[in-house]
């Protein structure tokens, strides 16, 4: 990939090119940099927090299935501090929700 162009129609994701291929719709999507040299980059979040969610999952299941630089794992590791720091914030417990196994006949 050579040039990514998300166009914008009333402050929202209208579609995408890539490389100069036809233009693709786009409803949602979520853009983290990180510059170099610099602690800081940008964070940028267009979607519903429905979609955003869905599209964060996905990534995790595909880093999972390509396993590459191990990257499923740190996200785990990434989510387990967002809990505790969710709990924190709330002041109480999470409870993790029991998943029980599924019998087999």
């Amino acid at each position: 990939m050579k040039k990514l162009e998300i166009t914008f129609s009333r402050n929202l994701p209208k579609d995408i090119t890539i490389d100069e291929n036809p233009p693709l719709g786009l409803e949602a999507f979520l853009l983290i940099t990180h510059r170099q040299g610099a602690d800081e980059g940008h964070f940028l979040a267009f979607g519903s927090s429905d979609r955003i969610g869905k599209m964060l999952y996905n990534f995790y299941l595909q880093c999972l299935h390509r396993d590459e630089n191990d990257m499923g794992h740190v996200l785990e590791l990434v989510a387990q501090d967002i809990l505790a720091a969710a709990k924190a914030a709330r002041g109480r417990k999470w409870v993790q929700p029991m998943v029980l196994p599924e019998t087999v006949n």
